[in-house]
């Protein structure tokens, strides 16, 4: 992370934020589900909750998938104040992916919500809505898990567009809309459009929160 944060409002975010960004037709809206190799880190009252519509989300498992709801989570705790419990869990990886990635790529706790008509990221944790960024220390910052293997999540500093404006579903979903439109000014007021100035770090230490363990 860089040493010289950025705090708007009381929220804090490494300056790549606003300098970084995805080629054009690349991003998150391209993703190629690379991130879910591994399984995702989640908080146990998520763990709790995909538990609780495990009779929905087994609707929507393949045959390359487990439907033992025993086998879904390595439900050892781990410490973590970026949790709202301060402390997660992690789903179990089956077949060389999360138990939840379906072999079209889609995650069969997405497809739920949606063919099942719940509410938009209602069971989805948290971390994976919002990667590729991910929040360390209480910092919103880059994700570099990805990062050269995945044209859907290599963040880079040429880029016309930054992750603080391709990202909107994330962050408006992390923040809420009204939090997400003052960052918007933020960075409209203080950064030039050709990201010229900030950070110059071009990524950071993975934290595996939302992209893999």
């Amino acid at each position: 992370m860089s040493d010289h944060e950025i705090e708007i409002s009381g929220l804090k975010f490494d300056p790549t934020i606003f300098t970084n960004g995805f080629e054009e037709k690349d991003g998150p809206n391209t993703c190629t589900s690379l991130c879910c190799r591994h399984g995702v880190y989640l908080d146990p009252s998520e763990r709790d909750r995909i538990l609780a519509h495990g009779h929905l989300i087994e609707k929507h498992l393949d045959e390359t998938q487990i439907k033992d709801r025993e086998r879904w989570f390595d439900n050892t705790e781990e410490q973590d104040p970026d949790f709202p419990s301060g402390k997660c869990v992690s789903t179990e990886a089956y077949n060389n992916k999360c138990v939840f990635l379906r072999k079209d790529g889609k995650c069969a706790v997405q497809v739920t919500e949606k063919e099942e008509g719940m509410p938009r990221f209602s069971l989805k944790p948290f971390y994976c809505i919002l990667f590729p960024i991910v929040k360390v220390d209480g910092v919103f910052m880059y994700d570099d898990f990805c990062s050269g293997e995945s044209s859907c999540c290599t963040a880079s500093r040429g880029s016309e567009k930054k992750m603080v404006e391709t990202c909107s579903i994330e962050f408006e979903h992390a923040l809420g809309s009204a939090k997400y439109k003052e960052i918007l000014e933020y960075y409209r007021k203080y950064f030039p459009e050709d990201g010229k100035s900030g950070s110059t770090n071009p990524g950071q230490e993975s934290s595996g929160k939302g992209g893999g363990k």
